[in-house]
């Protein structure tokens, strides 16, 4: 049910559509799937810094849905006043993250008195969105795994610039290159610092080597709650086939 829900981009909005697109079936469906990759509870809004990590790591990875008013356990609760949530979040967004995420905010009645709030986003042509911290001058990015919102990586962060050179990159393909391959051969994934071990060079000269060859679609980027990994792209199955 998540995939096709985002017509087109979404401009930041401060209030809810006056009429919800979802009715309360369609939202006891998506709850019933659980917490995922693409979906996430929250009983209350969290603290503002919190609330941001959720909704960029969504833009950030490929998506989907935050819902607040639903209970850890998938209960539907709603909230008595689903305006000072509203109001919360866009404070929150406009405070705490760069550049702007585009969100879409419904409401969807559960009972007379209760409401669960909804917020949309779609995979940001505008990533990465950073996360600033409150206590500090120190921006994170934030990307979903799993069910969960972690910190991304140095090589997450550089792939999910638009570089204009993303799309039929051709790279040449040299000794640390081949090892690299060698490598994928023997254990069926690569990581930065495995592979910066196994060729003996720096671990920031491994990143940049991954970079360019995900980028050529040599390699396909994993996000890994320990430690991000790459396996065989398209490009390399092609040429293996």
């Amino acid at each position: 049910m998540q995939e096709g829900i985002f017509p087109g981009l979404m401009r930041k909005v401060s209030t809810p559509k006056d009429k919800s697109t979802m009715s309360r079936g369609d939202l006891k469906q998506l709850v019933a799937q659980g917490e995922g990759l693409r979906l996430e509870f929250k009983h209350r809004l969290p603290e503002p810094e919190r609330v941001v990590r959720e909704v960029t790591a969504l833009a950030n990875t490929c998506g989907g849905y935050l819902l607040i008013g639903i209970a850890d356990d998938g209960k539907i609760r709603g909230v008595k006043d689903p305006e000072e949530e509203i109001y919360a979040l866009n404070s929150a967004l406009n405070q705490y993250c760069f550049p702007e995420v585009a969100v879409e905010l419904e409401r969807v009645k559960v009972s007379r008195t209760r409401t669960v709030v909804m917020v949309k986003t779609a995979i940001s042509p505008m990533r990465p969105h950073y996360v600033r911290n409150p206590r500090s001058r120190d921006q994170c990015v934030f990307v979903r795994f799993e069910d969960m919102c972690i910190e991304a990586s140095r090589e997450a962060r550089k792939l999910m610039y638009n570089s204009p050179d993303a799309e039929n990159v051709l790279i040449k393909l040299g000794a640390k290159e081949r090892l690299l391959l060698k490598q994928l051969e023997q254990v069926g994934r690569v990581t930065v610092n495995g592979f910066a071990k196994y060729a003996k060079i720096h671990p920031g000269r491994a990143s940049r080597i991954i970079v360019r060859m995900t980028r050529a679609k040599i390699l396909v980027h994993h996000i890994d709650l320990e430690e991000d990994y790459f396996t065989a792209g398209a490009a390399l199955l092609r040429e293996s086939a």
